[in-house]
């Protein structure tokens, strides 16, 4: 089936739009992951946490081996913590910011749904002008 006419030119403009976003989308992709760092016992614990919360470096100086165990548990404790609430600060969507992904993802379905409703509108005002034509030829 051949492409309807578009003469509002609303498809082309929804695909620039797109477009757009995409290459939006794609410039966000090359941006680093956000990372939180946290710090205990004086800078001699050191956390590191990336989303969803996982930790992926717990730097010990050799000095808090002489700690008790149970404060040294609280120490990595609060570095862990602090990791994680930076990593949450820095996370968190700024007010005014858009997901691109969801917006991507509802301008596709407007897309597909807009193209489908144009195209079954002018499929009747194209019967509707064959029946006015065979009306008048008779």
């Amino acid at each position: 089936m051949a492409e309807p006419a578009d003469p509002s030119g609303f498809g082309r403009v929804l695909s620039e739009t797109m477009a757009a976003l995409q290459r939006q989308t794609d410039a966000g992709e090359q941006v680093a992951p956000p990372e939180g760092s946290g710090e205990a016992a004086d800078g001699l614990i050191r956390v590191t946490a990336v989303p969803p919360g996982q930790v992926t470096a717990l730097t010990l100086d050799p000095r808090v081996m002489r700690m008790a165990s149970e404060t040294l548990a609280g120490e990595i404790e609060a570095a862990v913590n602090a990791a994680l609430a930076d990593l949450r600060e820095q996370s968190t969507t700024a007010p005014g910011e858009v997901d691109l992904g969801s917006l991507g993802e509802q301008l596709r379905r407007i897309q597909t749904d807009a193209g489908r409703q144009f195209g079954m509108f002018t499929d009747a005002l194209m019967q509707a002008q064959d029946r006015l034509a065979r009306q008048d030829g008779r």
